[in-house]
């Protein structure tokens, strides 16, 4: 990325900002769920390094690219931004992905994800176990429905708020896949949409309960 000046014309490496603005990101988010100071960010930041480092020396090679196998039930799980259950599996930490991440994501009963919107990342999502109820909201600001059963596949455009409600007693359990390939980057919360989402779980479990 060169510096403008008044005699040159400006050029922006846009895939390097891209990259940047997702590793920022996701140690933004680090930090705001483990609050560190002074010597202990610093030694944290050291160790992601080197690990990140690693990982690339084992995976990332011109001469050494290959398939890479992950078990979920082996990693570290996490809450996300938008407040579900997650394991991070293929991402630009452990893998060489440059468009792609994923995640497996376990939503408890009677559970809600708080409304959200990825900016310029597609999302994926494959429902391995239970039912789930994707809610999004159009450009008129009406909100609608997507009921998804295990088996089925899911896509939501970037752009397109949107939250996951699960008003059934068995979690869900599903894939998740992103176009992005740090997979906790591009998401901004939707605070105001909270309450519509909290209500319409509401009345889903009691007609739920109604049915049964």
């Amino acid at each position: 990325m060169t510096i403008p000046t008044s005699n040159h014309v400006t050029t922006v490496d846009y895939a390097r900002l891209h990259t940047t603005y997702d590793v920022l990101s996701a140690l933004v988010e680090e930090l705001d769920a483990e609050p560190l100071h002074g010597p202990e960010l610093r030694a944290r930041l050291e160790r992601r390094c080197q690990s990140v480092r690693q990982q690339l020396d084992d995976h990332c090679g011109l001469n050494r690219r290959h398939p890479v196998v992950f078990d979920p039930t082996q990693l570290g799980g996490v809450m996300s931004r938008q407040g579900q259950p997650l394991t991070p599996v293929i991402t630009s930490d452990v893998a060489s992905t440059d468009g792609l991440s994923s995640a497996q994501v376990w939503m408890p009963p009677h559970h809600t994800s708080f409304a959200h919107v990825h900016h310029h990342t597609g999302v994926g999502l494959v429902v391995m176990q239970g039912r789930a109820i994707t809610l999004w909201w159009d450009e008129d600001g009406r909100m609608h429905e997507l009921p998804q059963v295990a088996g089925q596949h899911l896509f939501i455009p970037h752009g397109v708020p949107h939250a996951a409600i699960n008003p059934h007693e068995v979690p869900v359990v599903a894939a998740e896949f992103r176009s992005n390939p740090v997979f906790n980057a591009d998401n901004q919360l939707l605070p105001d949409l909270d309450d519509a989402v909290a209500a319409r779980l509401q009345a889903m479990i009691a007609g739920v309960r109604t049915a049964a």
